[in-house]
């Protein structure tokens, strides 16, 4: 169905601004208050993955991951169907519609309206929209960031690695869209937000203070029982 262009700009508008909301939901802060605390006041205090992983453990860090990835997914499909072209549910007619929804998403986390404009860093919801934009080329670089994070157990580089490549590769192939120049402008902007959003965690690993992310705790030794008999204060058999 071919709508006019001011229909199209309206359309647009309205999914930035969904997307931007959709981003504002905050999935660690929810689920920790759920656990009777705020992940904010846990860690490094930040809303994200990573902490919860630290604070919480792998399975609440895991569905933090899954569902700030979803906040990537969701708005990017919503671009693609309604920003295309001019027409409505034509899937993949322009990824532009796809780049800007996956942006204000990921603007919605980093600097939620909701919460003063204190977010997260968005790390998970950047790998949203690149699984989206290119699911094989993130699936990978999310397997290689995750054995990174296994041995390093350096958080904010492995968020770096899962993005970088899947955006490098989209950004190539965006050149030959109709408006590569533009495409190609708005993926480096989500690239330099979430740049910005770790300007504090990439400051500490350069200074070597940057928090570890341990995926696999090693398991304590059991304490031997103490097996001695005492008698008057005397060991008379162990």
């Amino acid at each position: 169905m071919t709508i006019s262009q001011p229909m199209q700009i309206l359309a647009g508008v309205l999914v930035a601004i969904c997307s931007y909301f959709i981003g504002n939901i905050n999935s660690a802060i929810l689920i920790s208050r759920i656990k009777g605390k705020d992940i904010r006041q846990c860690g490094s205090g930040n809303p994200g993955t990573m902490n919860m992983l630290r604070s919480y453990g792998k399975i609440l860090g895991v569905l933090t991951l899954v569902l700030d990835v979803l906040k990537g997914v969701v708005p990017c499909l919503l671009g693609w169907l309604f920003m295309g072209d001019g027409q409505f549910l034509r899937l993949g007619s322009d990824r532009l519609g796809m780049y800007t929804a996956g942006f204000c998403a990921v603007l919605g986390h980093v600097y939620p309206v909701t919460m003063k404009f204190k977010g997260g860093k968005g790390a998970a919801t950047m790998i949203g929209v690149c699984l989206t934009m290119q699911p094989l080329y993130t699936l990978g670089a999310f397997a290689f960031g995750v054995a990174f994070l296994f041995i390093t157990q350096v958080g904010s580089l492995t968020s770096f690695i899962m993005i970088s490549a899947p955006l490098a590769v989209e950004g190539i192939q965006a050149s030959h869209n109709n408006m590569g120049i533009l495409c190609a402008v708005v993926l480096f902007a989500m690239f330099l937000l979430s740049l910005f959003a770790h300007r504090k965690n990439l400051k500490k690993l350069f200074s070597g203070n940057e928090g570890r992310v341990v995926l696999v705790k090693p398991k304590k030794p059991k304490p031997e029982k103490d097996c001695a008999i005492i008698f008057d204060g005397v060991i008379v058999a162990e």
